[in-house]
């Protein structure tokens, strides 16, 4: 089975178990792999990742070998399988966000397109390693670096300017040129408008069999595919979704828990603290408390 740890060594920080337990929407920080190969197996994460090469060179599996050389950027989508890893020394910045990155009130929470756009194109059909200019080299680098030192501070507003420099990097993005890459296995290409589609609709009452009415296949072939693929079957990634959003709203607002479970998709607010509980082993109270306890800001 994949497993949810992306390619490359970072530093297992505080703030980096944080990130992967869901308590913060995101983790920035240097990428080094000094090591001539990677481990075994292929990852899939549930969050979008970013990364931008600074130094030497690495080989990786992606929809095929990708070679990544000094200045590429790398977008892995959520669900797409990778790896193993073989660098040379490489090193250089990595961004890993989910959905909730982006506050209450800037726009994008409610649009999950505006962030996915980048990642959008590379389902579509594109490659996946992108080739910016020296001056676009220049600005992410900058944007990086700004949001490794926000993301280790406790500054004031820095949940806002975390949110501004992750929309400039995404924006950036979109800028660079996109080559269009090979056709890629059917059984990816039928995930990532699986997922797709659960990103840009999940929230609203969905199924399997209305996932595999969209994209015309029967329901059994979508489960097994999906499954084979990312190793979490449909429902796993509907009810990703709908977690991300309600710890954005958790984090971000002051709704109380009924309305978060209705806005999130679920009509009984029990059956959804039940779920939340068994996702994150607290209630969503809880959670909130737990998170804002420790966040530098309150919610807006």
């Amino acid at each position: 089975m994949p497993r949810s740890r992306a390619h490359g060594e970072h530093p297992a920080t505080p703030a980096r178990e944080a990130f992967e337990s869901g308590r913060v929407p995101l983790w920035v920080g240097p990428y080094r792999s000094s090591s001539s190969h990677g481990a075994a197996g292929s990852s899939v994460h549930s969050y979008a990742v970013i990364l931008l090469i600074t130094r030497g060179h690495s080989r990786i599996q992606h929809a095929g070998e990708l070679s990544l050389q000094e200045g590429d950027v790398h977008l892995i989508p959520p669900g797409d399988p990778h790896g193993p890893a073989h660098a040379q020394d490489a090193e250089g910045w990595g961004l890993a966000f989910r959905p909730e990155a982006f506050a209450q009130g800037s726009g994008w929470g409610e649009e999950p397109e505006l962030w996915l756009r980048p990642f959008l194109q590379i389902r579509g059909g594109c490659h996946p390693v992108l080739r910016p200019s020296a001056a676009q080299r220049r600005r992410l680098e900058g944007w990086l670096r700004a949001m490794a030192t926000e993301f280790e501070g406790e500054a004031r507003g820095r949940d806002e300017a975390l949110t501004a420099l992750l929309r400039l990097v995404l924006i950036e993005l979109e800028r660079i040129e996109v080559p269009v890459s090979a056709p890629v296995s059917a059984g990816l290409g039928l995930t990532r408008q699986v997922l797709s589609y659960i990103e840009l609709n999940g929230l609203k009452p969905l199924s399997l069999a209305d996932v595999a009415g969209v994209v015309g296949r029967t329901s059994t072939h979508v489960a097994t595919v999906v499954r084979r693929e990312t190793g979490r079957t449909v429902g796993d990634w509907i009810l990703e979704r709908r977690m991300a959003e309600a710890r954005r709203r958790l984090r971000g607002t002051d709704e109380r828990v009924d309305i978060i479970a209705e806005r999130v998709g679920y009509a009984d607010v029990t059956h959804f603290i039940r779920l939340f509980r068994r996702v994150h082993g607290l209630t969503p109270a809880a959670w909130r408390r737990k998170v804002l306890a420790v966040s530098p800001e309150a919610p807006s």
